[in-house]
This record gives C-alpha cells, structure tokens and sequence, in this order.
C-alpha cells in the first residue's frame, strides 16, 4: 500500500474499519467493483459492499495496494441518510459514527435495497 494511501485511509475508510471492524463477508445482496466515498475520499469502483440482514458490510480493494480491511456497519449506527451525489450519479450519504470522517456515501441504487433494514432497524429500537 503506498504512503498517499495510507495517508488517505486516514480520513475516512480507517476511521469506520476502526469504530467498525468487519469480519467474514456475511449472505446478503452483493455489488462488487462498485464506488464509495468514505469520509472525504473516493473510491473507484473497487469496493464490495453487501446489503445484510444485519448491516452494511463492506471492503475496498484498491488496485496494486491489496485489500483493506473489511468493514461491518450495523443498522443502528446510521443516523441519518442525506441525499448526495457520487460520480455524477444520486447518491445517500450515511452520517454515522463518531465522526465526521465516518461518514459514507453510496448510491442510491445501493440504498434502495438497503433503506428497508435501516428503517426497520429504527423503528425496533
């Protein structure tokens, strides 16, 4: 992994890998090589994110830099979902977390599916 990246990590995808370490990839509806920015930095097309009954569980894998460590965001932990833009395209941006660098933004085609477990999530608790 280069020293930009690592620097970079800093911002976004190491602040939610840390608050929300993932473990083994969990069954659910999957997308692969697809965007996501976390914190301020974007990802381009190499992120897996899968839609579980749980939670978000996602990973990035950056070309030549290997793969980072998986992330598992629960329901509960997003608090608000904000209309975005990624790429061009609609997109949600989650506030969760602690910080502001824990933030993640993702397609709206990704939130779709997504949006029924969080409300569910919320309602419940």
């Amino acid at each position: 992994m280069s020293v930009f990246t690592k620097l970079f990590n800093k911002l976004g995808y190491d602040s939610l890998s840390t608050q929300f370490s993932g473990g083994p990839e969990p069954q659910g509806q999957r997308w692969e090589r697809t965007c996501a920015m976390f914190g301020g930095v974007q990802y381009k097309w190499c992120v897996t994110v899968v839609v579980a009954q749980d939670g978000l569980w996602l990973q990035a894998k950056p070309p030549l830099q290997g793969d980072q460590a998986p992330i598992f965001l629960p329901w509960r932990e997003i608090q608000q979902a904000q209309p975005a833009t990624l790429y061009w395209q609609k997109a949600v941006r989650l506030v969760c977390g602690r910080t502001e660098m824990a933030n993640l933004t993702l397609w709206q085609s990704i939130w779709r599916i997504a949006e029924p477990y969080w409300r569910a999530a919320r309602a419940s608790a």
